[in-house]
């Protein structure tokens, strides 16, 4: 073969190659961020109809004006899939009223691209801590989440086994 037609055949080897490792580089970067936030989906769950059901990760606990409509942990066992009969909720969480308004007026100034200029709580503050509240799905009293029956509640889970002895996994819609 000639040399020349080698070393075009090489550099284009080489130039497409390169083109895709950029294209799949700029593919996994656009698939990576391109979701918002309101795109991603947890488990929220409705106390009074007792259905669970899909909701923005952003809304904030409680959902609508009620507090029957609560954020929802929910589990599944590894190998059984995502459907509702083989789920499982390990917890349910909600905020006061006063942080769920802190948190909305952040959020609100955040899509709107403002500044936000109150001071919002990191989450292991002591303040946060004593405004959000968990509880079992088949409990009727809410508990701050750094007292112990919180701390109960919240891990009580990880011993939990599916029918065939698989391990628990996080569920999401």
């Amino acid at each position: 073969m000639n040399r020349k037609i080698k070393a075009v055949l090489s550099v284009g080897s080489i130039v497409a190659a390169t083109a895709l490792v950029v294209a799949f580089t700029f593919a996994e970067a656009r698939h990576f961020r391109g979701g918002s936030e309101a795109d991603v989906k947890v488990w929220f769950y409705d106390q009074s109809t007792k259905r669970l059901y899909p909701a923005p990760r952003n809304l904030i606990p409680p959902d609508g004006g009620q507090e029957v409509r609560v954020r929802a942990m929910v589990i599944g066992f590894q190998g059984m899939g995502n459907q509702l009969p083989q789920l499982k909720i390990a917890y349910l969480e909600k905020y006061s009223p006063e942080l769920k308004a802190l948190l909305e007026r952040a959020e609100y100034a955040h899509d709107a691209k403002r500044l936000f200029e109150e001071k919002v709580p990191s989450q292991n503050s002591a303040y946060f801590e004593t405004n959000f509240f968990v509880k079992s799905p088949d409990e009727g009293e809410w508990h701050v989440s750094n007292s112990a029956e919180a701390r109960r509640v919240m891990t009580e889970w990880r011993s939990w086994r599916g029918p065939g002895g698989q391990p628990p996994v996080v569920s999401a819609p």
